[in-house]
C-alpha cells in the first residue's frame, strides 16, 4: 500500500510548488515548506500515532519499534492560494538523515492484512488533531483519563452511580490536565491566519522521564489517516510519516 501523497515531494526542505484543483474552490497554487516543530522523547521505542484528544488507549502502538532516544518531528506545511488556507500535508518523525528510497505501511499491533478495496490502515481523527507519542506517554494519559482500577472496583461494589462518578471525574481530569493544556498551546503555535487549521503543540506528560506528546492539526480535519515507514537504500528506517491525504494525484500538476 503506497502513500496517497507524494511524500518525497512535500518533504523537500527546499520547498515545492504545484497546481492543484479543489472541486469547490477551483485551481490552486500550492507551496509546501518543511518545519521542525519539536523533539519527541521515546522512552520505550514503541510509537503511537493517534488522535490524542480522544479517550486514550494504549493498545495501538506500531508493531515496529526503534531505539529509545530523542527524535525531531517535522511538518510539511501546504499553503493554498487563492483559497487562502494553510494545512499540514504530513507529519514526520525523523530517524536518520539518509534519503528515503521506499515506503512501507506502518501497522499497529491489532491490525491484520487488508484485502478489500477501500480498506486502509491508520487511525481515526475526531478532533482535527493527530500526534506522535511513546507507549509510556500513552500510559501517562491513561492514568489521567481512567479511574484507579482498585478504587473503581470498590466503588462498583457499592453502586454503579459511584463507579460512574469516578469515571466522570477521571475524564474531567484528562480534559483539564492534558487536553486544555494542549489546545492552549496549539492556539499559540500555528501557521497561516486561521487558528486550529495548521497548529501544533509539544506537551510534557511525565516530569521524571520528560516524556512528551507532539500534536499537530490533521490535514483537512477529521478522517482516517495512515502512517508509513521510510527506508533508505540499505533497508534501514529513515522516518515515520503520517500522510494527511491532502492531494489526489489526478488533481495535481507540477509548476
Amino acid at each position: 500500500m503506497n502513500p496517497i501523497t507524494d511524500l518525497k515531494s512535500v518533504l523537500q526542505e527546499s520547498g515545492n510548488s504545484f497546481q492543484y484543483n479543489i472541486s469547490y474552490k477551483g485551481m490552486q497554487t500550492v507551496r509546501t515548506s518543511v518545519h521542525r516543530i519539536g523533539e519527541l522523547i521515546l522512552t520505550s521505542g514503541r510509537i503511537i500515532a493517534c488522535d490524542p484528544l480522544m479517550t486514550p488507549d494504549s493498545r495501538y502502538y506500531f508493531t515496529r519499534s526503534i531505539p529509545p532516544g530523542r527524535y525531531p518531528v517535522f511538518v510539511s506545511v501546504a499553503d493554498f492560494q487563492p483559497f487562502g488556507t494553510t494545512r499540514f500535508a504530513c507529519a514526520m518523525l525523523r530517524i536518520s538523515e539518509q534519503p528515503t528510497e521506499k515506503w512501507e505501511i506502518a501497522v499497529v499491533n491489532d491490525q491484520y492484512p487488508l484485502h478489500d478495496e477501500g480498506e486502509m490502515y491508520g487511525y481515526g481523527v475526531d478532533s482535527g488533531t493527530g500526534c506522535f507519542m511513546d507507549f509510556d506517554a500513552m500510559q501517562s494519559l491513561c492514568t489521567l483519563a481512567h479511574p484507579d482500577p482498585l478504587a473503581y472496583a470498590a466503588a462498583s461494589e457499592i453502586s454503579s452511580e459511584q463507579a460512574w462518578n469516578l469515571t466522570l471525574a477521571a475524564s474531567e481530569r484528562f480534559e483539564r490536565e492534558f487536553c486544555d493544556k494542549a489546545i492552549e498551546q496549539m492556539e499559540e503555535n500555528q501557521f497561516g491566519l486561521y487558528s486550529g487549521i495548521a497548529s501544533w503543540a509539544d506537551v510534557q506528560v511525565d516530569e521524571e522521564t520528560s516524556a512528551n506528546i507532539i500534536l499537530f492539526s490533521s490535514g483537512w480535519g477529521d478522517g482516517g489517516y495512515a502512517s508509513y515507514w521510510g527506508y533508505d537504500a540499505s533497508g534501514e528506517a529513515t522516518c515515520l510519516v503520517t500522510d494527511f491525504a491532502l492531494f489526489e494525484s489526478e488533481n495535481s500538476t507540477e509548476d
